[in-house]
């Protein structure tokens, strides 16, 4: 802790003296106090755990250096670390709990990350920048590619030939290992550019490359819960921790990405994106489908066809109220048909894959829109080895995007006052695909209430409500595809949960 303490004293000293030393350089930052509850999230069952109630801090400290015209300097810390967003595990390994409670004696406090170090500038008489360091990177409206949480290491080289037209191309580091025996990496290469034909509305283009290479038969893909857990062929019955994307060698895939915004003069203000998947899945020469092979015997592997759409109209009535309609849909993949268990057998039914497409949309961030169902929930279900009733690996969890998923959102918001507004949001959802024997397609709808009100300047309250009413799909989950009860350990019983949030800006 003293020494945590040390250096975080060294790096507001560093920062007041660049603060000294450059007119144009900003140090500031943010303290969040959260507080966080929830009923029935985990499983939608009234007769199991699922409640929970805690708080949570975050703090951010930035340096934000413009040198000179045309260079920039950026360093930003952040407490937590990777999978935590900056709010959970400050210091501790506990996932979604409180880790600077009474019982963890506080020792969460510790412990801060770097989560943006950049420099950007324009190579004098020339309009080429490049940026080059840990930033973040958002394609199009995050539904592919976002970064922003904590940053990724990369390089753009970019150049603007009018101030209307930005053209960029660059790199970023997904994974990379070099050991004798787990020799994998991933690398995302993008070509991008956007153009404002007129004020306030700008047209985007980008093709995002991602090339993984992996040690063949090794098995070591990347990491996603839904890839492995949420397609065709997946780990549902699968034999151990044997899923489908464990199996998956080489990655050589496109993405291809159509992107518009824009607000006009008269309060209307629309989006629109569409991203399509295209390449290649190499496998790693595992066939044998008892054992939880996917691939049918196939040497090339799948071919990616993944789609996905989001399409956003909105309309201002002067600076009081709004209303909006948002559409969106990512494609999940298809199940041929299923194949059934040999007798007496522990992994259950399985999906059998026909032709060699991939058909589900992939992407490598989390996508956030609903504050229960995409963050918590998730299309649940059962998942490792099937003992007798149960399944020893628990239900799958969320943050998967629009991974087999379409929703409807309508909206209206009002300022009722300066400093005040609110938001209502109902959300309709639906899965796009059957990826196990018995699945509904109907996941339910969602309500969300944020309030925010400013009692200062730099202060901020935020107040959020969510309730989740379950539809058909959590109805079958919980019996497995024959049937049986799997001991009630997910439910249709509805979720909410509260949230509220105090802001300071420094």
């Amino acid at each position: 802790m003293k020494k945590a303490l040390v250096v975080l004293i060294g790096v507001l000293m560093a920062m007041m003296f660049v603060a000294q030393s450059y007119a144009e350089t900003t140090v500031g930052g943010t303290i969040d106090a959260r507080g966080r509850w929830r009923e029935n999230n985990n499983d939608l069952n009234n007769d199991q755990y699922g409640s929970m109630a805690l708080w949570q801090e975050k703090v951010n400290i930035w340096v934000d250096a413009k040198i000179a015209e045309g260079l920039k300097g950026y360093v930003e810390l952040q407490t937590g670390n990777g999978a935590s967003k900056g709010w959970f595990n400050w210091g501790t390994s506990t996932g979604d709990a409180a880790p600077n409670s009474l019982l963890y004696e506080n020792d969460a406090l510790g412990y801060m990350s770097v989560r943006y170090a950049y420099i950007d500038f324009m190579i004098p008489s020339t309009p080429v920048g490049i940026k080059i360091g840990h930033f973040p990177v958002v394609l199009g409206h995050s539904i592919w590619a976002d970064t922003g949480i904590w940053g990724s290491d990369g390089l753009l080289i970019y150049v603007v030939p009018i101030k209307e037209l930005m053209i960029g191309l660059g790199t970023l580091k997904g994974y990379e290992t070099n050991s004798n025996t787990d020799r994998t990496d991933a690398d995302l290469y993008v070509l991008m550019a956007n153009y404002t034909f007129i004020p306030k509305n700008t047209l985007g283009l980008n093709a995002s490359y991602i090339l993984r290479a992996g040690a063949r038969g090794q098995g070591k893909a990347l990491s996603n819960e839904y890839w492995s857990d949420l397609s065709a062929g997946g780990a549902y019955g699968d034999s151990g921790d044997v899923a489908a994307f464990n199996k998956i060698n080489n990655l050589r895939m496109w993405n291809i990405m159509l992107t518009a915004d824009g607000a006009f003069d008269f309060g209307l203000g629309y989006k629109f994106e569409v991203d399509k998947q295209l390449g290649k899945l190499d496998e790693t020469g595992y066939h044998e489908r008892g054992a939880g092979g996917i691939l049918d015997g196939d040497a090339d592997g799948l071919r990616a066809k993944g789609l996905a759409l989001l399409l956003g109209v909105n309309y201002k009535i002067a600076d009081i109220a709004k209303v909006g309609l948002d559409v969106a849909y990512g494609s999940g993949d298809k199940c041929g048909e299923f194949e059934e268990p040999a007798t007496g057998s522990a992994t259950g039914d399985r999906c059998k894959r026909t032709g060699n497409y991939f058909e589900g949309y992939l992407s490598f961030n989390d996508y956030s829109y609903t504050m229960i169902y995409e963050d918590i929930i998730g299309q649940k279900r059962a998942k490792g080895v099937r003992v007798g009733d149960t399944y020893t690996s628990g239900l799958t969890s969320a943050d998967f995007g629009l991974y087999n998923t379409m929703y409807v959102k309508v909206g209206a918001g009002v300022t009722p006052l300066k400093d005040m507004s609110i938001d209502l949001d109902y959300y309709y959802l639906r899965a796009v695909q059957s990826y196990y024997r018995g699945q509904k397609k109907g996941l339910g709808s969602e309500v969300d209430l944020t309030f925010g009100y400013n009692i200062y300047k730099n202060l901020k309250w935020t107040f959020k409500a969510g309730y989740f009413l379950a539809g058909e799909h959590y109805e079958e989950l919980a019996y497995d595809v024959n049937g049986t009860n799997t001991t009630d350990r997910v439910g249709d019983s509805n979720a909410w949960a509260f949230e509220q949030k105090l802001s300071l800006k420094f």
